[in-house]
C-alpha cells in the first residue's frame, strides 16, 4: 500500500478519506488496494478509514485482534456492535465525503462491493458516501512498465499462434482432412502453449457460424460442430506470458472463412465491415479526446461504437458491451466500455489497458473483430497487431 500516493489521490478528487470494509472476503477491491493477503480467512468484519491528510485507523473486532496489522496507523478493537458503532461516529466525525466501494443504483456492479445496510450506517455517522470506482482504479487497473511490456509480447506471441493455426487449417482444408471445433480448439492451445502463452481462465472460442453468434460459446467433446468449406470461422483467444510474475493478458478475435476471398459470402462481408467501422471509430474517438486533453468516459465509447452498428441497422444484434478492462485478469476492474450491461461513467486512465471488440451477431453467423488498447496520456497503442482489416480466408 502506498499510503502518501493514496492520500494526494483523495485531495485531487475534493475527498475527506476512504473507509475500507470488509466482511469475509466481500470487497476484493479493498484487499488489492491495500496489499492485504487474501490467503487468510476472517470471519468477523473490518474497516480501515484513511483520511485524506492524517494518520490512518483500524477498527476491528476483539475476536480477530491481529487483522490488519501490517497496515500503518492506530487501531481501535470494538467488542459489541454498540461499541463498533461508536468508534464509527467518532473517526467520521467531521468529515464530508468519504469514498467506499459502492456504485449507486449498482450501475457498476464489480465496484458494488458494500452492502446497502453497511452503507445506510456509515451515513448515520453524518457523512456522504461516494464511489470509489474512478479513485480506486488508479491502484488496482493501472500496470506498470513491466506489465506493459509483459501484455505487448503476449500480444504479438498470441497473434504468432494465431497465424500458425491459421496456416495449418489452411493446409488441412487443401488436403480434406475432417475438421470440427474441439480439435482446433485443442490445436490452438497446445500452439500457445508452444510459444510460451498460459491461459489462465478457460480455453479459446473457435465458434462456426451460427455457434458464433453466443460470444461465450464453449466447443467441448460433447459439443462441437463440424468445419466445413464455406463456414465462417470465429477465433477468440487469450492469455499471458507464463514465465512472468503478475503478467498482464492479451485478447484478441479473429474472422475466418473456410475457403477462398472469392467465395465469402456478400452478406458476411458486409457485416465484417461494419464492425471493423464500429472498432475503428471506438479506437478514433479515444485518440480525439485523448489528444485534446480530455476525459473519455466508457459509456461514451460504448456509445460511439454502438452508433454506428445501429445506423447500419444490426442495432439489436450487438448484445454486450464493446470493451472490458484488462490486468492480470483479463475482465479487469478498471474502466469498462460499456453503456449497455452497465453504465460505467469511469474515466480510461492513463496506464491501463482495454480492449475494443463489437460484435453483430446474426442467427446465421456471428462477426467480432477484438484488439487491445494501452491507454496513454494523450493517445492508445493498439496490441494484437496488425488489426484485422478483413475476413481472412483459409484458402489463398
Amino acid at each position: 500500500m502506498n499510503l502518501e500516493q493514496i492520500q494526494q489521490a483523495l485531495r485531487e478528487d475534493g475527498l475527506d478519506g476512504w473507509l475500507f470494509y470488509d466482511f469475509r472476503g466481500s470487497n476484493p477491491i479493498a484487499y488489492k488496494v491495500l496489499s492485504l493477503s487474501t490467503r487468510e480467512f476472517y470471519s468477523r468484519r473490518w474497516f480501515y478509514f484513511i483520511p485524506a491528510t492524517g494518520e490512518p485507523t483500524a477498527c476491528v473486532s476483539s475476536v480477530e485482534s491481529h487483522v490488519l496489522r501490517t497496515l500503518p496507523g492506530k487501531r481501535l478493537v470494538f467488542r459489541t456492535w454498540q461499541e463498533l458503532h461508536s468508534y464509527l461516529k467518532t473517526l467520521l466525525h467531521g468529515r464530508g465525503k468519504v469514498a467506499m466501494e459502492y456504485s449507486p443504483m449498482n450501475a457498476i456492479p464489480t465496484i458494488s462491493r458494500v452492502d446497502a445496510g453497511t452503507i445506510e450506517l456509515v451515513r448515520s455517522c453524518g457523512v456522504e458516501v461516494v464511489s470509489s470506482a474512478d479513485l480506486s482504479q488508479r491502484f488496482v487497473a493501472r500496470l506498470t512498465e513491466e506489465q506493459v511490456r509483459g501484455h505487448r509480447e503476449a500480444g504479438r506471441r498470441l497473434i504468432r499462434a494465431k497465424d500458425m493455426l491459421i496456416a495449418e487449417l489452411g493446409q488441412d482444408v487443401r488436403a480434406g482432412r475432417a475438421l470440427d471445433e474441439y480439435a482446433v480448439q485443442q490445436r490452438f492451445v497446445a500452439l500457445m502453449s508452444s510459444l510460451g502463452i498460459k491461459l489462465n481462465g478457460g480455453e479459446p472460442i473457435v465458434a462456426v457460424n451460427g455457434n458464433a453468434s453466443n460470444p461465450h460459446y464453449a466447443a467441448s467433446e460433447a459439443l462441437s460442430a463440424p468445419i466445413k468449406r464455406g463456414d465462417l470461422l470465429l477465433l477468440d483467444f487469450w492469455g499471458t506470458l507464463e514465465d512472468e510474475e503478475d503478467p498482464v493478458f492479451g485478447d484478441y478475435t479473429w474472422m475466418t472463412f473456410v475457403g477462398s476471398e472469392d467465395e465469402i459470402p456478400q452478406k458476411q462481408r458486409e457485416v465484417f465491415e461494419v464492425v471493423r467501422q464500429a472498432r475503428d471509430s471506438a479506437i478514433a474517438f479515444i485518440r480525439e479526446r485523448l489528444a485534446a486533453g480530455k476525459r473519455v468516459e466508457g459509456r461514451e465509447v460504448d456509445d460511439v461504437t454502438r452508433r454506428v452498428i445501429s445506423n447500419a441497422g444490426y442495432g439489436d444484434y450487438f448484445v454486450h458491451r464493446t470493451g472490458h478492462n484488462i490486468t492480470t485478469m483479463d475482465h479487469g476492474d478498471g474502466t469498462n466500455n460499456d453503456d449497455y450491461e452497465t453504465l460505467d461513467t469511469r474515466a480510461l486512465l492513463a496506464g491501463t489497458c482495454c480492449s475494443i471488440e463489437p460484435g453483430i451477431y446474426l442467427p446465421e453467423f456471428g462477426v467480432r473483430s477484438e484488439v487491445d488498447l494501452l491507454i496513454g496520456e494523450n493517445d492508445v497503442e493498439v496490441t494484437g497487431v496488425p488489426i484485422q482489416e478483413k475476413i481472412t480466408p483459409l484458402l489463398d
